[in-house]
Formats: C-alpha cells, sequence, structure tokens
C-alpha cells in the first residue's frame, strides 16, 4: 500500500494565506553588550554626552516573509526603545560617566558640566528578514537580522576624533507554530541577538580606541589643573584677607585712646 504524508503540504496550503491573513506582533528587548574584548582594564575617563539620533527611536517595520510559505501573513517589529537603551547601557559600560542628552551641546555648556566629549550614534541599516519551510508535523521558521550604526566621537573642543560604521548580524530557528504563528518567536530571538551583537562590536571600537582615551585623559587633567588652580587662588586670596586683617588690628592697637579720666593710653594685647 502506498502512504503519502499530505501534511507539509497542507501546511502550505493553511500557511500560505488560503485561509485567513494575520498579522503577528514582533517583541523586542534591551541586550546590551555582554562580552566585551578590551585591551585596557579601566574604562574610558571622564564625562562622556551620548547622543541617540532618532533613527534609533521607535523603529518601526512590517517583515513579510520571504517565501511561499506564510507568504500572507505580516510581522511588525518595532524596536521602541530597545536598541537605544541597549546603546546607553553599553556606553555605560565603558565610559566612566555618561550624560544622555538629546541634541549636541554648545562649547559653554561643555566646559560649564566639565565634559570631555560627545558621543553620537545612529541607526544606518536595520534589515530583519524570516523565511520559512515544511516540515513532517510542523513547518519551521528560520529568521537574520543586520544592523549597522554610524559612529562619531568628538572631544571637548568638537574636534572629530573617530567616525566608523559598526554593525552585527544573528540568526533564530525555531517553531512555525500554528498559522506560522510562532514566526513572530523565532524572528524576536534573531533581532535580539543582532542588537546584543551589535553593542559587543560597538563596544570594543570605542574601548580600544587609543585616540579616544588620549583626548579624553587629557581633558580630565585639564580639568584636574583647573580646580587646583581655582584652589590655590583661593588659598592666595585667603591668606591675603587674614594679612590684612592682622595689619587693621594692629593699627587700631597702636592707636592712643583715653579712659574716663581723660588719661591716653595705647593698647598693648588683647586679653587671653
Amino acid at each position: 500500500m502506498l502512504c503519502i504524508n499530505f501534511m507539509p503540504y497542507l501546511q502550505d496550503v493553511r500557511s500560505a494565506g488560503f485561509f485567513t491573513m494575520k498579522s503577528y506582533k514582533v517583541a523586542t528587548k534591551v541586550s546590551p553588550a555582554v562580552n566585551i574584548y578590551s585591551s585596557y582594564e579601566d574604562k574610558i575617563p571622564g564625562k562622556v554626552v551620548l547622543v541617540v539620533d532618532m533613527s534609533c527611536i521607535d523603529v518601526r517595520i512590517d517583515v513579510k516573509p520571504s517565501t511561499y510559505m506564510c507568504s500572507a501573513h505580516i510581522f511588525p517589529v518595532s524596536l521602541d526603545t530597545s536598541l537605544s537603551s541597549s546603546i546607553r547601557q553599553t556606553t555605560e559600560s565603558i565610559f566612566e560617566e555618561v550624560v544622555e542628552q538629546n541634541s549636541f551641546p554648545s562649547q559653554d555648556s561643555m566646559k560649564e558640566a566639565n565634559l570631555s566629549g560627545i558621543l553620537f550614534v545612529r541607526l544606518k541599516r536595520f534589515e530583519p528578514n524570516i523565511r520559512f519551510s515544511p516540515g513532517f508535523w510542523e513547518g519551521y521558521a528560520n529568521a537574520s537580522c543586520e544592523i549597522v550604526l554610524d559612529v562619531t566621537v568628538k572631544d571637548a573642543k568638537n574636534n572629530t576624533l573617530i567616525t566608523t560604521a559598526v554593525g552585527g548580524s544573528r540568526s533564530a530557528d525555531g517553531s512555525s507554530g500554528g498559522a506560522c504563528g510562532g514566526g513572530a518567536n523565532v524572528l524576536s530571538d534573531a533581532i535580539s541577538k543582532c542588537i546584543q551583537d551589535t553593542m559587543e562590536r560597538f563596544a570594543e571600537r570605542i574601548s580600544n580606541s587609543q585616540k579616544i582615551r588620549t583626548a579624553f585623559l587629557s581633558r580630565g587633567k585639564i580639568e584636574t589643573a583647573e580646580k587646583k588652580d581655582i584652589q590655590e587662588d583661593f588659598e592666595i586670596e585667603k591668606g591675603t584677607v587674614e594679612k590684612e586683617k592682622v595689619e587693621v588690628e594692629t593699627k587700631l592697637q597702636n592707636v592712643p585712646q583715653k579712659n574716663e579720666s581723660g588719661i591716653s593710653y595705647k593698647v598693648i594685647g588683647s586679653p587671653n
């Protein structure tokens, strides 16, 4: 007797959209760098201003399968703040102090806040993809994702230290689930892995930059010197005031005074 397994073909018919087209929302999560390979044990010194471009915030895209199977369905992806928060947490792991702002600070505000430089991050490319294939009892989903960021670092005088592009790519596999719904979880997994991979490349590129470390360290030494000069000026001014006070008291002691009987006398010293 000839036995034919119609399950794969039934999956093709059901998932291709001959039934109801569905939209499966893809959840994303914050995925900062975990493994950072750096030639330095310490963080980059100083205080950096992190400016994350709007292209990294609230990113929305509808992903359609690249295969005929499940091609009728869509998978809406919304990064919301998952990418920007990942950038923030990763930056905090490589710099001593991070101040996040929506725009570039002025030179005056940078000097007043003792800022060492600026880190600007912009999303250049975000490409999530998903494809499906039939299995014996259930279908399979394979998702991939690629992210590329443009990164610019400036010093306290607005001079560009580095301009570079960093990127990551990851994939994930899993069950397509009922009516292709499992693809959302597989795509979510691929995106989260991709964000983390990109963050690790980003951290390594910045942390290992001798140019950035030298510029930020120099700025820190300038700040220390300025604080030292201010303290020395204060001590000098304080000493001058004390000296003038003593001179005034000495002059007052040498001024002749009269008692009730009209006899003049001088104050030789104040009693203990």
